[in-house]
């Protein structure tokens, strides 16, 4: 686990200041990219079509793109999103060490990205496999990404990337803010089980994990593990984190829903909504005000269902006779996901250039006005998926930048090379000065001096690992009472 707080670096010495701005409005989910490259922009109020986005499906005989992860800053602005194998800056460019993460692109909730608690700066990418490809073989993981890596584009931390939690798991995965306003409940399905787990995360990583044994089996039948279904559909939270739903699709299939504590991570008071077994249902969202929920059918039920969680004071009962279809369509519908906007954006299956939308999803039946094209992608598709969010986009992440700033203000014309970088014993830092009487020092990402060597002549420097951590770290050399030069050293185990 990687054990980081988030303070300001308050010595001249340091190479990156870490300038927190913070804002009122939660914006961190006003971006979104899924499907065939395409994408939304909500910091307007209103979607605008994006272009511009890399999701997309790399099989040539498969269209279908499900789960994707997008994260900004609480000013709106971008920073990167995932589709669970690859991630991408801000500027649309793979990431350096973002390649290779062991989600998939045909998982339902292939990834989800937390900002690490009390930081502006980390943040957990978790992943899901799937069931097509992968057979689940890779489990839930998660990598950690620090946006000031890459002159601040961000990059996935090299010895902490696809970090196994818990092997076998669903294509679910979504995440409640804790009851402490601060840390995160992470929640999956164990596969063959009827067990939830939620893991509770916290500034130094995940620190307890909360095991519920509820509701029904995934599968609902024994299963040779080669049978794919069952695991595909989607896990989501009520917006005030008390409430779970959770669909699968491909077979003999499951709609429930449950209590969540927050405070406790515990799942516990399965309400079976699922009217016949034979019906698939795959995309789950709750209204924004948490008194209704929809499910949306993809296989001998092509319907969007509401209930009314406040039917008969929340009477199982009157729940489920409260079943209302709200849109009818002859249409695979599929993803749901709420926005910030207040309305449900709907994704229809093969592959469209529209998205539908639940346009008021608080109100009762056909009320809600659903709309079968409601936003148009500028000739981008979307297909399964649409992008993975904490629930009600209850982010603690703030503005953030990674400013390099000069020591002195000086300009640095000499410039350096280091091989091997990262590196876990010893690396060689090469100078294109001649150095006479030079010292190297070392700093952590908080700005602190930990290390210091003096004396250095030559063009080359073998530099030793010694006892420290693995991890980011800065150097300068000085010479004359002057900086000439900085660098990044990355230290792996």
């Amino acid at each position: 686990m990687v054990k980081i707080d988030n303070m300001y670096m308050k010595t001249i010495l340091t190479f990156f200041i870490l300038l927190p701005l913070f804002c009122f409005s939660q914006k961190q989910g006003n971006i979104w990219y899924f499907g065939d490259h395409a994408g939304l922009d909500f910091n307007s109020g209103s979607p605008i079509p994006l272009t511009n986005g890399q999701t997309y499906s790399p099989d040539p005989n498969n269209s279908v793109i499900e789960g994707t992860s997008v994260i900004s800053d609480s000013s709106g602005v971008l920073l990167f999103y995932t589709n669970g194998t690859k991630i991408w800056n801000k500027n649309h460019q793979e990431m350096p060490n973002g390649d290779g993460l062991l989600g998939n692109f045909s998982s339902t909730q292939s990834s989800l990205i937390v900002p690490q608690p009390n930081s502006s700066q980390y943040f957990y990418v978790f992943t899901t496999s799937d069931f097509y490809y992968q057979n689940l073989q890779y489990g839930l993981r998660y990598s950690i990404v620090d946006i000031c890596l890459d002159g601040g584009l961000g990059d996935v931390i090299p010895n902490q990337k696809n970090i196994l939690i818990l092997d076998t798991v669903c294509e679910k995965l979504t995440a409640v803010q804790h009851s402490n306003g601060i840390d995160y409940w992470i929640i999956a399905h164990k596969y063959y089980s009827d067990a939830f787990y939620s893991y509770h995360l916290s500034s130094t990583g995940i620190v307890d994990t909360i095991i519920s044994h509820v509701g029904s089996r995934h599968p609902l039948l024994s299963l040779p593990p080669n049978i794919t279904g069952y695991a595909i559909g989607y896990l989501k939270a009520s917006p005030n984190g008390q409430k779970l739903c959770c669909v699968s699709s491909n077979g003999y299939c499951i709609a429930e829903y449950f209590d969540f504590d927050k405070s406790t991570g515990v799942v516990s008071n399965c309400v079976n909504i699922q009217p016949d077994s034979i019906y698939n249902y795959y995309g789950v969202s709750f209204s924004a005000d948490n008194s209704k929920l929809y499910i949306a059918g993809n296989m001998n039920d092509y319907n969007i269902y509401q209930y009314n969680l406040n039917a008969g004071n929340g009477n199982a009962d009157s729940v489920k006779a409260s079943r209302t279809p709200i849109a009818i369509q002859n249409n695979n519908y599929l993803a749901l996901q709420l926005a910030t906007d207040g309305k449900i954006y709907v994704a229809r299956g093969n592959p469209s250039t529209y998205l539908g939308a639940i346009e008021s999803p608080n109100n009762l039946g056909l009320n809600c006005n659903y709309v079968h094209n409601a936003v148009y992608l500028n000739g981008k598709t979307a297909s399964f998926g649409l992008p993975n969010f904490i629930v009600s986009f209850d982010y603690e992440n703030s503005d953030f930048k990674c400013l390099e700033t000069r020591i002195e203000d000086e300009n640095y014309n000499e410039k350096i090379s280091i091989s091997p970088n990262p590196f876990c014993l010893q690396t060689i830092i090469y100078t294109d000065k001649i150095l006479k009487g030079a010292t190297l020092t070392v700093f952590n990402t908080y700005g602190q001096q930990i290390k210091q060597i003096r004396n250095i002549f030559g063009q080359t420097i073998t530099f030793q690992r010694d006892h420290l951590p693995s991890g980011l770290y800065f150097i300068s050399i000085r010479q004359n009472n002057k900086v000439i030069t900085t660098g990044k050293l990355i230290i792996t185990d």
